[in-house]
């Protein structure tokens, strides 16, 4: 009966379909072993954040167990000592601990096998990388969350072709016209998925969408009302962008000794980052670890004051992932392609 044989056809462009819009998701179904505390027990726990939501963090343990820890109002997060671009602990907000991070949590445990933090700590080189992970990530579970919208409506679809069968003897050909529909649709879904692939090959290329330099007095790292001003600039072009991160860089002349030089270069691109973070609400996920770059890459002439007046500066560049916002072209003169420090 021809009526079967468009049932058996729409069931057979639903099975080619749906395991293609739900790949993505079923790669994170595995359920690792979780892992409980022992209530007014004092514990440690160190390990990656593979989630959080509010002040509830799911952590991978370095042992791949899974865990929960339970933020309060009074849990200290800070970044560990000695590192070489914090002289020392920075309190940071919870908005820092984003997934892929690698903490330390202590505490004790609670009723419900929680841990309750009374302290998490963590290293800014791995701050740097879960930035770039959650960058990366949010928008491709966005994507899959919308495929699997797509696939919802084609099953849905499908029952109601099965409900109808008996209703629709005499209507042959406007049941063929629907399972045209439910192919097309299929291939839309088909077509997604290659999108996303082909924008995670590009996900580690960069645009520059945008720079500023600011300059400082010699022996210096204080900034200017004219500094501030052009950073108050960039942090507006900034958030306008989708997917941004912005990379800081500092730099110094060669007057003195080159060691107090790199040091200089280095509190130069701190000042940079505490402004854009504090005045110009930038969120701290959205910026790159500093860089201090010493006397390298000068601009000017060293051996005359104009030039070494240059050289004296921090270039921040608006960086856009082609991977996750398609390539629309530069928005800029100074617009050019290249990958993020840190990404390889």
């Amino acid at each position: 009966m021809r009526l079967n044989n468009i049932k058996t056809t729409a069931k057979a462009f639903l099975a080619f379909a749906l395991p293609a819009a739900l790949a993505t998701g079923m790669a994170w179904g595995v359920t690792p072993n979780a892992r409980t505390f022992t209530d007014g027990q004092q514990a440690k726990v160190q390990g990656v954040i593979i989630s959080r939501e509010g002040q509830i963090i799911k952590l991978r343990a370095d042992d791949d167990s899974i865990g929960t820890i339970d933020l309060t109002t009074t849990t200290k997060i800070k970044l560990k000592n000695g590192v070489f671009i914090f002289k020392k602990a920075s309190t940071m907000s919870v908005d820092s601990l984003v997934p892929g991070l690698h903490i330390e949590a202590e505490g004790k445990g609670n009723a419900k096998g929680d841990l309750v933090a009374d302290k998490v700590t963590f290293d800014p080189n791995s701050m740097k990388a879960s930035r770039q992970i959650d960058t990366r990530v949010s928008p491709l579970e966005a994507r899959t969350g919308t495929l699997e919208g797509r696939t919802g409506t084609l099953e849905g679809r499908a029952t109601q072709m099965e409900s109808r069968q008996g209703q629709l003897e005499d209507g042959e050909h406007q049941l063929g016209a629907q399972v045209g529909q439910v192919k097309g649709e299929a291939d839309k879904a088909n077509q997604g998925v290659g999108m996303v692939n082909n924008r995670v090959g590009d996900i580690d290329n960069y645009d520059v969408k945008d720079t500023a330099t600011v300059y400082f007095k010699l022996n210096s790292s204080v900034l200017s009302d004219e500094a501030k001003a052009s950073l108050d600039s960039i942090a507006q072009k900034a958030l306008a962008q989708k997917g941004y991160m912005l990379d800081v860089e500092g730099f110094a002349d060669t007057t003195g000794k080159a060691a107090k030089n790199q040091v200089l270069s280095e509190a130069r691109a701190n000042a940079v980052i505490h402004y854009l973070e504090q005045q110009a609400n930038i969120p701290v996920r959205r910026i790159l670890a500093p860089t201090g770059m010493g006397t390298s890459h000068e601009v000017a002439d060293n051996t005359t004051p104009e030039g070494r007046k240059m050289n004296r500066r921090v270039e921040v560049k608006i960086l856009v992932s082609q991977g996750l916002v398609g390539t629309g072209g530069p928005t800029s003169a100074d617009a050019s392609t290249k990958t993020a420090p840190g990404v390889h």
